[in-house]
């Protein structure tokens, strides 16, 4: 029996499946009672002569204002999407309905039977067989509803014929019942499909439901992965890939419109630094400060993105003034002291500029000419900001022309050594000499090392070039006095390139040269570069007795702190301090101060740069013991060298053996430029 029940309820429990059924019948309901009404008039009109006027027409007046209620009702249910409690409420509603409503209609009709012949009592067994199949075909998606209308409906006829003595029509009732429940089962085919329509609906439902979940998934995952491909994890700022796109759509709108396009990239000076001294955490919140202050100062028409680690690029479309008072824009952007662990510092910058003109002819030309005049821009500590122009296309092209003949140069017969004597002031005496390159390029001539050192790193031959005069000096040393040392300058290229080191002592093992004679000079630039594999190779170099010099001391980011975190020999102090010295000027104090230190810390300092006896009396007079300049020499080829040698390790003041007076040291300066 419970199984019967169950078979019967059907799937009615079913949200989806009591919905549809809800939704069908409240469509086949206003139909049924139509039907019912047009069946029920019909037999009213034909017994109108013969059944008295309360069966004729106070009955299907009843009957009608009953059924029209219930189309009402229904018809205004119709726009309702119910709850699933709400049309449980309706299925228990719609059962009792399933017997009341056959009740009525069946007792109006075979109320009408007892009246006529044979004719009007066929047309009323006629009525009731319609009435039920119609009834089935309207109610089978509402098993339940369906069965009880059913048998409520054919209960009532077969118990009224059979209870009148109407064996004929009593057999018509069976008869009739039989094709109902025939109709039924053959039916209840359409109702399973009607289930199973729910519930593959249902289930497309879902999965369309779940490809779209999945869809908008991926679309933010495809959003994620744009935003992380174009922007900067640390600032959220554009990344360099994201500005090369942004430069070409700029550049090709500029180039068609006519408008006006600038470029500026700068550098965060000291970033670095803040970085190996106080760890990364630290430059990363000094980072996010700069880009806080700089997103604050920014015009409407300017984008800007982190392209590296310290620099940023600022784009400017339209306006061709945007970037005429760059140098203020930067002063209020650093006028702020940033917070460090134990004090306050004040960064500094570098920018450079370049404008959209004839001889930009792509967006890599833009950035490069930027990025050419803030490599200048960063040696001009008064003027932060360079702007490209024609005198800078002049030096690229000489630049192109210095690395072409780089790549192309046969180094170990182009490349050759000058030496410049360390002296001893209180005795006269050399105590060591400075390696200086020199390049006589077939091409170019005589190219000075401030221009073909920096050009050799950035190409990347810069190792090469270093073991090649390493090699010269090497082979010149053979014949110098044993005690004598070497001063060799290592480049930031050099410093950071694994292997490198290896190399430098498996040259010294062959010529048989003392590691200890062999001073490596450093500047605070090339260390801070990659402060962590400059750190490593220093070691290393440490380990094998080579002596560690830091070069133009106190003209990089943070020397006192370098002076403490790396294993130094020496202290070069720089000529910028040497120049003109007299006890009133600021450099009096500061080579004061650097000679203290170097006492205190037990390492040697030479003072560099030094040009007149002037300034020979007055470092003596502060305690300087070495000093280096064209007061004592220039720099000497190997064979000039060997002759003062010959004559002895002396060298006295004022024996400077060139024709260059004096004023030309800037040159020289450049000229005995290290490999940095």
């Amino acid at each position: 029996m419970t199984a019967f029940k169950t078979w019967v309820a059907g799937d009615s429990s079913d949200p989806d499946v009591a919905l549809a059924q809800y939704q069908f019948i409240q469509r086949q309901t206003p139909f049924l009672y139509m039907m019912s009404l047009a069946g029920g008039w019909g037999l009213s009109v034909t017994h109108w002569s013969v059944a008295p006027i309360a069966l004729t027409l106070v009955v299907p007046l009843f009957v009608t204002a009953f059924a029209v209620q219930r189309i009402v009702t229904v018809r205004r249910r119709q726009k309702e999407t119910p709850s699933h409690a709400e049309i449980l409420a309706w299925q228990k509603q719609a059962k009792v309905l399933a017997v009341v409503s056959p009740a009525i209609f069946s007792i109006w009709v075979l109320s009408l039977f007892p009246y006529g012949g044979p004719y009007l009592q066929v047309q009323v067994v006629f009525t009731i067989a319609v009435a039920n199949l119609v009834l089935l075909f309207c109610l089978i998606h509402f098993r339940a509803v369906a069965l009880i209308n059913a048998f409520c409906a054919n209960t009532l006829y077969f118990m009224y014929f059979a209870i009148a003595g109407e064996h004929v029509f009593t057999y018509f009732a069976l008869y009739g019942i039989a094709a109902s429940m025939g109709a039924f089962f053959i039916l209840n085919n359409h109702y399973r499909g009607f289930i199973k329509l729910i519930r593959t609906g249902r289930d497309l439902k879902r999965h369309s439901e779940e490809l779209e979940h999945k869809q908008d998934e991926t679309q933010k995952l495809s959003d994620l992965n744009y935003y992380i491909a174009n922007h900067d994890h640390m600032t959220g700022l554009p990344n360099r890939r994201c500005f090369l796109l942004e430069l070409d759509q700029s550049f090709r709108s500029a180039r068609q419109s006519g408008e006006p396009l600038s470029l500026c990239v700068f550098d965060l000076g000291g970033l670095r630094a803040i970085n190996n001294i106080y760890g990364l955490n630290t430059g990363d919140q000094i980072l996010l400060e700069v880009v806080r202050r700089l997103k604050s100062k920014l015009a409407p028409q300017m984008f800007v993105a982190r392209i590296a680690g310290d620099e940023f690029a600022l784009l400017a479309v339209g306006d061709e003034a945007a970037f005429s008072g760059v140098s203020s824009f930067f002063d209020e952007l650093f006028a702020e002291s940033c917070q460090l662990p134990e004090a306050s510092m004040k960064l500094n910058y570098a920018a450079g500029i370049a404008h959209l003109d004839e001889g930009v002819l792509s967006p890599t030309d833009l950035l490069e000419h930027a990025v050419y005049v803030l490599q200048e821009a960063k040696l001009n500590r008064n003027e932060p900001v360079a702007v490209f122009g024609p005198r800078h296309s002049e030096q690229m092209l000489s630049h192109a022309r210095v690395t072409q003949a780089l790549q192309s140069a046969d180094i170990e017969a182009e490349l050759s050594v000058a030496f410049q004597p360390i002296v001893d002031v209180a005795h006269n005496r050399i105590t060591g000499v400075e390696c200086l390159a020199r390049w006589n390029s077939p091409l170019l001539g005589n190219v000075p090392p401030g221009e073909f050192i920096p050009i050799a790193e950035r190409c990347g031959v810069i190792n090469r070039l270093t073991l090649v005069l390493l090699r010269k000096a090497l082979e010149a040393a053979h014949h110098w006095p044993a005690d004598l040392k070497l001063s060799f300058n290592l480049s930031a290229s050099n410093l950071s390139s694994r292997g490198f080191v290896q190399e430098i002592l498996d040259l010294l093992e062959s010529f048989g040269f003392e590691p200890g004679r062999l001073h490596c000079e450093v500047t605070e630039t090339s260390v801070m570069w990659d402060f962590k594999e400059a750190s490593r190779a220093i070691l290393a170099l440490k380990e094998t007795g080579i002596r560690l010099s830091l070069d133009d001391f106190g003209t990089g980011y943070s020397s006192l702190s370098h002076v403490h975190k790396l294993p130094l020999d020496c202290i070069k102090v720089d000529r910028s301090f040497v120049h003109g010295i007299r006890p009133d000027t600021a450099g009096y104090g500061i080579v004061k101060s650097l000679l203290a230190l170097s006492r205190d810390m037990g390492i040697a300092c030479v003072v560099e740069g030094v040009e007149t006896e002037e300034e020979l009396s007055v470092l003596k007079s502060l305690g300087t013991s070495e000093v280096q300049g064209y007061l004592f020499s220039r720099p000497l080829s190997e064979a000039d060298l060997g002759r003062l040698f010959a004559k002895g390790m002396t060298l006295s003041s004022g024996t400077m053996q060139s024709d260059d007076p004096p004023v030309a040291l800037e040159a020289a300066q450049a000229g005995r430029r290290r490999v940095v």
